[in-house]
C-alpha cells in the first residue's frame, strides 16, 4: 500500500472517530433538540387531555341509570382507545428524536467509513457503493423525525383552534339531570340539553382525533415513505457508486496539496 492510500485512509478514519466521539453525543443530547421535544410534549399533553376527557365522560355516562346514554358512553370509550394509540406514537417519536442521530453518527457513519477504507486498501469498488448506501440510509434515519415534526407542526397549526375548542368544551361540560339532589348516581332522567352537549362534544372529539391521527401518525409515515422513495431513486441512478479512478484522483489532489 502506497503513502497516498495510507493518507486517505487516515483521514477517513479520523472522520469516523469524530463522528463517533463528537457528533454522535451532540446529536443524542436533548438540549440540541429543544424545539422538537417541546412541540412533541405539547402534543402529548393535548392528547392526554382529550383522552382523559373521553374516558371521564364515558365513565360518567356509564353511571347513569337506563340505557339512554349507553351508545354515547361506548363511543367515548372507543375514542379513548384511539387517543392511547396516538399517545404511544408521540412517545416513540420523542424517543427517536435523540436515538436516531446517535444510531446514524455512532454506528452507520463509522461503518461506512471503515468500508471506504477497506475499498481503498483492496481497490474494490463494491465497498464504495455499499458505504455510500449506508451513509444515505443513516442520514435518512436522522432526518425522518425532524422533518415529520416540522411538517406535523405546520399542519397542526391550521387546526389548533379546533383542538382547543374541544378541550374548552370538555372543561365546560356538565352532565345535568332531573333529580332534585343533583347527584349523578341518583339521576333518573337526563335533560335534552345535556344530551345535545354530550353529542356536540363527541363530534368535536372525533374531529380532534382525526387531526391528531394525521399529525402524529399519518404525516410521519408519509415522510418516511417519501424519504425511502427518494433513496431508491438515488440508488437507481447509481449516483452513489464511486469508482476507483475517483478515489485515485482525490488521493492525488491531497498529495499535491501536501507537497505544496
Amino acid at each position: 500500500m502506497n503513502l497516498k492510500k495510507i493518507t486517505l485512509i487516515a483521514i477517513i478514519l479520523l472522520i469516523a472517530v469524530i463522528s463517533l466521539t463528537k457528533v454522535a453525543p451532540w446529536s443524542a443530547d436533548p438540549a440540541n433538540h429543544t424545539h422538537s421535544i417541546e412541540q412533541t410534549d405539547d402534543k402529548i399533553a393535548t392528547v392526554m387531555t382529550l383522552s382523559g376527557g373521553a374516558a371521564g365522560t364515558s365513565a360518567t355516562l356509564s353511571l347513569l341509570p337506563g340505557d339512554l346514554c349507553t351508545p354515547l358512553a361506548e363511543q367515548m370509550a372507543e375514542l379513548a382507545k384511539y387517543f392511547l394509540l396516538i399517545l404511544s406514537a408521540l412517545y416513540l417519536e420523542k424517543f427517536l428524536i435523540t436515538i436516531a442521530g446517535y444510531i446514524t453518527f455512532a454506528v452507520l457513519i463509522p461503518i461506512a467509513c471503515i468500508l471506504i477504507c477497506v475499498g481503498i486498501a483492496s481497490s474494490k469498488e463494491k465497498f464504495y457503493s455499499v458505504a455510500g448506501k449506508i451513509m444515505v440510509i443513516g442520514f435518512v434515519i436522522y432526518l425522518i423525525v425532524p422533518a415529520s415534526v416540522l411538517l406535523s407542526d405546520k399542519i397542526y397549526q391550521t387546526q389548533a383552534k379546533q383542538v382547543e375548542s374541544t378541550i374548552n368544551e370538555y372543561n365546560e361540560l356538565e352532565i345535568d339531570g332531573d333529580s332534585d339532589d343533583g347527584i349523578i348516581g341518583n339521576l333518573t332522567t337526563i335533560t335534552t340539553d345535556t344530551v345535545q352537549k354530550i353529542t356536540d362534544f363527541a363530534t368535536s372529539l372525533l374531529e380532534s382525533l382525526a387531526v391528531m391521527i394525521v399529525t402524529a401518525c399519518v404525516v410521519p409515515i408519509l415522510v418516511f415513505v417519501f424519504l425511502v422513495w427518494l433513496v431508491k431513486t438515488i440508488f437507481s441512478t447509481n449516483v452513489l457508486t464511486i469508482d476507483a479512478s475517483s478515489v485515485d484522483n482525490l488521493v492525488k489532489k491531497l498529495t499535491l496539496k501536501k507537497d505544496n
